[in-house]
């Protein structure tokens, strides 16, 4: 005969009585499966985000996250099945946990997948002095996520891989060389041999900085009443220094031209 408990007496253990074994075997495999899947996301995602630190720190973060959802994805699943869950549920909520890592992981892998046509296309290569955007540095490394470029003023940019491959991107390094005019407005009463003769010393003093075997050109863009523009063209071997060197090349000018002007006026 069943016995039957009051209402509003029921202890735990009573309620237990009621259970089947079979049913209590069957929660404790799931505790057991539960605590098991803890345990196994603890460990696995320390090994993961050691190793993937290594790379980069933030990669080691999401690797870690992604073993720990797909850890626990995994022993939810067993557990529910413990429970004589339905394969079409188990289906669904495969589906709704994938759905759920893919929006979740959606800039992490985009930017894996560009770093994966970065890597395939190559359209730059460390050491390469590249313009992406309002961006300009050369590259010191190519990262799962991110490109990573060194500034003129030697300030460190982390570019989405993402970001390299809707942006365009134009690669300063060429096999040949890079040229910066230089244009000057000159006083149109000085010869125009000797502006050029100055425009061209000038070139010679920098040659350190420009492409092995190159000559600067001296160029007349305009005449503008008393006035002329003329431009010094000179062929550069680091991008960075561009606007560097344009500076210290309007200072030089500046001085050649105030010696010439004295030089008329003796």
């Amino acid at each position: 005969m069943t016995e039957i408990f009051p209402l509003g007496r029921i202890t735990a253990f009573q309620i237990a009585l009621q259970i089947s074994p079979e049913l209590l075997i069957r929660l404790a495999t799931v505790g057991l499966i539960l605590l098991a899947t803890w345990i196994i996301s603890r460990v696995l995602g320390s090994f993961v985000s050691k190793a993937l630190g290594k790379i980069s720190q933030s990669v080691g973060q999401q690797g870690r996250q992604i073993i720990t959802w797909l850890i626990w994805l995994t022993g939810i699943l067993v557990a529910l099945s413990q429970l004589g869950a339905e394969p079409m549920v188990l289906l669904v909520i495969v589906s709704l946990g994938v759905a759920v890592l893919v929006v979740s992981l959606r800039d992490v892998l985009s930017n894996l997948v560009s770093n994966r046509v970065i890597t395939s296309y190559r359209p730059f290569r460390i050491g390469d002095w590249v313009e992406v955007g309002k961006l300009f540095g050369r590259v010191v490394d190519i990262t799962w996520m991110d490109t990573i470029l060194m500034t003129p003023d030697n300030e460190m940019v982390y570019v989405p891989n993402s970001r390299i491959i809707q942006t365009i991107v134009i690669n300063k390094t060429t096999p040949g060389w890079t040229r910066i005019s230089v244009p000057v407005t000159v006083d149109g009463a000085l010869d125009l041999a000797d502006v050029e003769k100055a425009f061209l010393e000038i070139g010679t003093e920098l040659r350190e900085e420009l492409i092995p075997d190159s000559k600067p050109e001296v160029r007349l863009l305009s005449l503008e009443g008393d006035s002329m523009k003329v431009a010094l063209l000179l062929q550069i071997n680091n991008p960075a220094k561009g606007k560097l060197l344009a500076s210290e090349t309007r200072k030089r000018i500046k001085t050649k031209l105030e010696e010439i002007q004295r030089q008329r006026k003796k």
